[in-house]
């Protein structure tokens, strides 16, 4: 009989605590980041486990541009569009530098030559020239210097400015991350006690954690070289961390 009793109780202070973790997300339900699961399979566990989500957000601006710019040069023939590229590509290439941006920062993307066609009605394309065109990509941390760079590379020969968009480095996603982790836990263990503590329960040993990340993706905005320098605004973006963690859990 004493054995059927603990049994009963342990069945009944899991069903307890389910009930009130399902009020508690009926409560939250409006948001996806709060997500709650409790375990009542006390054959593995040796008793009962509440398995709860701590998430942390946070929004903060990038610290790296990245630009692209592309020569475009025409001659009648392959070999001579290819003379003129390169040394067309060889002024944008040394004007970047002379800003001091790093070589190792400075990397060649396309180089294409092809022909160049007119179209005739009821005749065959006709080859008129040769078009040779070269794409490099500037990163710099120097976000305030990113007009001076596109004018300085237009102003060397560079035709076409095809792509400006933001990115964070390894050091300041690393950082971030890891007030993240620390904050989502934080998250975690605060839910646990704010749903345990009506119960007469407590937290005494963590089972399980399991980590996912939504790190942010490149920020891309559209931009025009102009004689002048455009402004450049790096924007924000966001950086979420979840932690699952599963707590064995005990009466107060």
């Amino acid at each position: 009989m004493e054995k059927q009793s603990v049994a009963l109780l342990s069945v009944s202070l899991a069903a307890v605590v389910l009930a009130a973790a399902l009020a508690l997300v009926a409560l939250g339900a409006g948001r996806t980041s709060q997500i709650l699961n409790v375990n009542t399979d006390n054959s593995q566990t040796n008793g009962p486990v509440l398995s709860i989500t701590g998430v942390a957000e946070t929004t903060f601006a990038p610290d790296t541009i990245v630009m692209s710019f592309t020569v475009e040069e025409k001659a009648p023939s392959p070999a001579e569009a290819l003379s003129k590229l390169t040394a067309a590509a060889n002024n944008v290439v040394s004007a970047v530098l002379r800003l001091g941006i790093s070589q190792d920062d400075v990397r060649t993307t396309a180089i294409n030559i092809y022909p160049e066609y007119v179209y005739r009605e009821k005749e065959p394309p006709l080859i008129v020239g040769y078009i040779a065109s070269y794409s490099i990509e500037v990163k710099t941390r120097r976000i305030a210097d990113a007009g001076v760079i596109i004018e300085s590379a237009v102003n060397a020969g560079a035709d076409y400015l095809s792509g400006v968009y933001f990115i964070s480095s390894p050091e300041l996603l690393n950082k971030v991350y890891k007030q993240l982790l620390a904050a989502a836990v934080t998250d975690a263990e605060s839910k646990a006690d704010a749903l345990l503590a009506p119960l007469n329960m407590k937290r005494v040993a963590v089972k399980s954690v399991s980590i996912s990340d939504s790190p942010p993706f490149p920020v891309h905005k559209a931009a025009e070289a102009r004689a002048t320098g455009p402004p450049i605004m790096p924007g924000t973006t966001t950086y979420t961390v979840s932690v699952h963690i599963t707590y064995q859990i005990a009466p107060r």
